[in-house]
């Protein structure tokens, strides 16, 4: 599944100012979190919306939209989705399988629905991946952004769309995938495992989603 050496390679080369905004906001996640506290709890959620708008205009996650209208909608969602992210944001991508559904839907819809007119909900359930996973990967770790890049370069066998409106049964499949190739794969645990060490001082959390998308970007 995993080079590890051209991971390592693609660590050393990735550029620097995303690898920075990332770590950044990670590092910050980590401070905060506990048994009790988390980044979209009522004391934490307005500076990790504006932490997230602010990182992520950078990374063309609105465009061509107005990213103004995309904060007011975003401010929204991390409000609604709160109590469903609490219930996901212990499981990583090796546990995908028992993460609760019905969270995940919440999910999958209030970070949908910030590129959707007005903010509404799609009714098909298809919506801007970049937009929704982007916004996923920073607040969670386990899922990959899934940009045009990344969607070209994962095997064939993912059957990953490469069009850029996902529905959840689409993003749901390719997870389970990546979570199946994961647990087979001891050595490329650890390797995860020590990176997360290294970088973010603890292996508490390890974002395996970032760590993959950097594999495949």
């Amino acid at each position: 599944m995993i080079d590890l050496k051209e991971f390592r390679t693609k660590l050393r080369t990735f550029n620097q100012r995303y690898m920075r905004e990332f770590d950044g906001f990670w590092r910050w996640k980590l401070q905060i979190e506990t048994k009790n506290d988390h980044i979209l709890d009522d004391a934490h959620r307005q500076e990790a919306c504006r932490r997230l708008w602010t990182i992520l205009r950078g990374w063309q996650a609105y465009r061509p939209y107005d990213s103004t209208a995309c904060l007011r909608i975003l401010e929204d969602s991390l409000g609604k989705m709160a109590d469903a992210y609490n219930e996901i944001r212990s499981y990583s991508l090796l546990e995908f399988n028992e993460v609760p559904n019905k969270s995940l839907e919440l999910i999958w819809h209030e970070l949908g629905r910030v590129k959707e007119e007005g903010g509404k909900r799609n009714v098909s359930v298809y919506y801007y991946i970049v937009s929704l996973s982007k916004h996923l990967m920073f607040l969670w770790g386990q899922t990959l952004a899934f940009d045009s890049r990344v969607r070209t370069r994962i095997p064939w066998y993912y059957n990953a769309p490469k069009d850029n409106r996902w529905c959840l049964k689409d993003w749901k499949r390719v997870m389970r995938r990546f979570q199946e190739d994961l647990r087979r794969d001891q050595e490329v645990l650890r390797a995860f495992k020590d990176e997360s060490v290294r970088r973010y001082k603890t292996d508490s959390i390890i974002p395996y989603g970032r760590f993959l998308d950097i594999y495949y970007h």
